[in-house]
């Protein structure tokens, strides 16, 4: 489609804007959305209460935004102090054994190296001959007619 592009809810011919027809409308409460002919949707809104909320959400984005708080020591530990003994003791007993099993691994006790090492070793030869085999004795002479 040349000199066609879409917009938010209109679509745009050559400069001229033209309202696109909708079939539906957006439940702000589910996020479903409803035909234009059910007067409620699913989980009981209707449609008079979804334009309500879309309004006052409009101007609600009017407003700029409260800046984010972020989580310093004050939320940290306003968290532990709501915390009760058990769970304190139990993410303490936790961190405790972590540190003590990466301790243990990283400074814990040396196995005896498998392979000898380079300088000093003494090779001891090659391994003796295998004795000779004997010949099979079979239980009855051949041939056996004679």
């Amino acid at each position: 489609m040349r000199g066609v592009t879409r917009a938010r809810g209109a679509l745009v011919y050559d400069g001229v804007v033209v309202e696109a027809a909708s079939h539906t409308w957006s439940c702000p409460t589910c996020g479903r959305r409803v035909p234009v002919r059910a007067p409620a949707c699913h989980c009981g809104t209707t449609r008079a209460q979804a334009e309500e909320r879309a309004a006052s959400a409009a101007a609600a984005e009017a407003r700029p935004p409260q800046p984010r708080r972020r989580a310093g020591p004050t939320v940290r530990a306003e968290l532990v102090r709501t915390m009760t003994r058990d769970v304190k003791l139990l993410v303490g007993a936790g961190a405790l054994v972590l540190v003590a099993g990466l301790g243990w691994m990283v400074f814990g006790p040396r196995s005896a190296p498998r392979i000898a090492p380079v300088l000093g070793y003494v090779d001891k030869g090659a391994p003796p001959p295998p004795k000779p085999t004997p010949p099979p004795r079979l239980p009855f002479k051949l041939p056996w007619w004679k």
